[in-house]
């Protein structure tokens, strides 16, 4: 009986030791827990311009000289204007947000600054990414917190390289520098 016990832990240990290595090499059975980056358009010869309706929070960000987790912290709402509604005496506040540090947790985007068509000062960034939300929100109530659509901005905060998204990260798209 311990002879089996003994055959059985090497077998399930060569079973997992097997199925790791696989996964290491990318060669892992489909469904696996494998993800490949998201692809980057775009160049520093031909950048790609962000849609219309993202220029507004992208200039927001540009006039506040791109603040970043750095200096205002980690994940933070941004008030953008204030008014008050004619006849009725309600508030309003347009918010933006900031979403923190970004982590490029599948390498897509340093993997474009060093070996993809960056600009070549780009090249061998190790630094740190800012996440910004571009959509600026309408808030009434002090307590009414708008839930956040997919569209980023994500900048390098040591180069300025900029790229957006509009599916939360499934895509990016080079936009140049700010």
């Amino acid at each position: 009986m311990k002879k089996l016990a003994a055959r059985t832990r090497s077998v399930i240990a060569m079973g997992l030791a097997t199925s790791a290595l696989a996964l290491g090499l990318g060669i892992a059975a489909p469904g696996a827990a494998f993800a490949a980056p998201a692809p980057v358009s775009g160049s520093s010869s031909n950048p790609e311009l962000p849609p219309n309706d993202m220029v507004e929070g992208i200039d927001y960000w540009h006039n506040m000289q791109w603040p970043n987790w750095r200096n205002i912290g980690n994940r933070e709402w941004f008030e953008v204007a204030h008014w008050e509604e004619n006849g009725n005496g309600q508030t309003h506040h347009e918010m933006v947000f900031t979403g923190g540090q970004f982590f490029d947790r599948d390498g897509a985007l340093r993997n474009f600054m060093n070996n993809g068509p960056a600009p070549s000062s780009s090249h061998g960034y190790t630094g740190s990414f800012q996440e910004y939300n571009t959509t600026i929100y309408d808030r009434v109530e002090a307590d009414d917190i708008p839930r956040r659509d997919a569209r980023r901005i994500i900048r390098a905060i040591g180069t300025g390289d900029m790229f957006w998204t509009t599916d939360h990260y499934a895509t990016f798209h080079y936009a140049g520098r700010s």
